[in-house]
C-alpha cells in the first residue's frame, strides 16, 4: 500500500471503530451471492459488509447522501456506474482486493477530493473519474495496464498525475480538460498517444513523451496554449517519424521539442 492509501484507509476505520460512531441512514443493504446489488437511498455512510466480493454496476448510483463508504478486502470488482453520481462522496479508498474498476464508476462524483487505488487494479474503465471536479491528484498504481478513454476527463482540479510503466493503453481524452494540471510524463511502455488526450489542458507547460510512441492522435494537445516545452527522449528524427494526427498542436503556441540530439522548432 502507497501512504495516501494508508492514510485514507486509517481515517475510514478510524471512524468504524469510534465506540460513538453509527452508520447513519437508512442503509437498507441488499446482497445476493456476495453481490451488493442496492442500499438505501437515503444511506450517508455506509460499511459495505466482509464476504462482498462485487459492487454491482448502478448499486450506489445518484445516492447524493452518501458521504463515507467502506469497502472490504473481499471485494474484487467494481461495477459500470457503481457510484456514479454520488454527489456528496468525498473520500474513497480502494482496497487491494480490487483488480478492476468499471466504466463511469464514479462518474460526476463532483465532491470527490481524495482517491486511494489498490495495487491490484489492473484496469481503469471509460469515464471512471469523469468531471469529478474537486479531485487534486492521483497516482496511478503499478500494475494497471489500460486507463480507459475519458478515465479522468474534466478532473478540473487535477494538478497531479503519476503513470507507471506497466501503463500499455491511454484511452482517448483521458486527461482532458484536465485545466489545473501542470505537467505530465507518459510511460515508457505506450506506443500511440490517443485523440484529446491532453485537449483544452490550459496550464500544462511541461510534458514527457517516451520514444516508444509513434503515433500522435487528433488534437492531442489542442488548446494546451501554455504548454511550451516537451521533452522528447529519442532523436529529432525519431520525432519527425511520428504520425501526427490532424490539428494535434492546433492553440499550443509556441513550443520546443526537446530532443536526445538537440531541439526541434
Amino acid at each position: 500500500m502507497d501512504l495516501e492509501f494508508i492514510k485514507l484507509y486509517e481515517k475510514l476505520n478510524s471512524l468504524n471503530e469510534d465506540t460513538n460512531y453509527t452508520p447513519r441512514g437508512d442503509t437498507g443493504i441488499i446482497v445476493e451471492d456476495g453481490v451488493l446489488l442496492d442500499v438505501g437511498m437515503d444511506v450517508v455512510d455506509l460499511i459495505i459488509p466482509e464476504g462482498v466480493t462485487e459492487i454491482a454496476a448502478k448499486a450506489l448510483k445518484d445516492r447524493t447522501k452518501l458521504q463515507m463508504v467502506t469497502i472490504p478486502d473481499s471485494v474484487t470488482t467494481i461495477g459500470q456506474e457503481a457510484f456514479r453520481d454520488c454527489t456528496g462522496l468525498t473520500i474513497i479508498a480502494i482496497p487491494d482486493s480490487v483488480a478492476s474498476i468499471g466504466k463511469y464508476a464514479f462518474k460526476y462524483c463532483s465532491n470527490l477530493t481524495s482517491v486511494a487505488l489498490g495495487n491490484s487494479i489492473k484496469s481503469i474503465g471509460d469515464e471512471a473519474f469523469y468531471r469529478c471536479s474537486k479531485l487534486t491528484s492521483v497516482t496511478i498504481p503499478n500494475g494497471v495496464t489500460n486507463i480507459g478513454g475519458g478515465a479522468f476527463n474534466s478532473c478540473y482540479k487535477l494538478t497531479s498525475v503519476t503513470i507507471p510503466d506497466s501503463v500499455t493503453s491511454i484511452g482517448d481524452g483521458a486527461f482532458g480538460g484536465c485545466s489545473s494540471l501542470k505537467s505530465l510524463a507518459l510511460p515508457d511502455s505506450i506506443t500511440s498517444i490517443g485523440i484529446d488526450l491532453l485537449f483544452d489542458c490550459a496550464n500544462l507547460t511541461e510534458l514527457i513523451i517516451p520514444n516508444s510512441v509513434t503515433s500522435i492522435g487528433q488534437a492531442a494537445f489542442m488548446h494546451c496554449a501554455s504548454l511550451n516545452s516537451i521533452t522528447f527522449t529519442g532523436t529529432k528524427a525519431q520525432w519527425n517519424a511520428i504520425s501526427k494526427g490532424a490539428v494535434w498542436n492546433l492553440g499550443m503556441g509556441t513550443y520546443v521539442v526537446h530532443c536526445t540530439d538537440g531541439d526541434q522548432l
